[in-house]
């Protein structure tokens, strides 16, 4: 009886070995699952002159508009130069992975009077627009911006 018990113990094990095999990991392309393929845009997208229009805190009197014109500095990243009827601000930053969205931080030159800090995100829209937002430093709410190519 003992033997009996061993051998069906046995065949349980072997039967249920490949169901095991079976079982899948963590999905392919990283914790969200999507698959990580070649980059869907163009960091070139970014580069040149931007008639920007942009959203502003309560009583800046915005919409406001300016340009901005975005190159490639000499590490590889983009920047950026935010021109305004105010002190402009230099723009900083990289291009994630799908060649599309730029994400950086911006400052106004410290001779301003109240120079602003903060970071922002751009992200083209073909070869034509730019769509995203921006928000200083110290400030709950991010604001929109969006482009157009000259």
């Amino acid at each position: 009886m003992p033997v009996l018990r061993h051998t069906l113990l046995a065949l349980l094990l072997l039967a249920a070995a490949p169901l095991q095999a079976q079982l899948s990991g963590p999905p392919a392309g990283g914790p969200t699952g999507q698959f990580l393929g070649p980059p869907t845009g163009n960091a070139g997208d970014f580069l040149g002159v931007w008639s920007m229009t942009w959203d502003g805190p309560m009583g800046t009197n915005c919409p406001c508009r300016g340009s901005l014109t975005i190159f490639v500095d000499n590490n590889g990243d983009l920047r950026g130069t935010w021109k305004t009827n105010g002190p402009g601000a230099t723009l900083s930053g990289s291009v994630g992975y799908n060649q599309n969205v730029w994400t950086g931080r911006f400052a106004q030159p410290d001779d301003a009077d109240f120079p602003i800090r903060g970071h922002f995100r751009l992200e083209a829209r073909g070869e034509r627009s730019v769509t995203g937002s921006y928000q200083p430093d110290g400030t709950a709410i991010p604001f929109s911006w969006s482009g157009t190519r000259l």
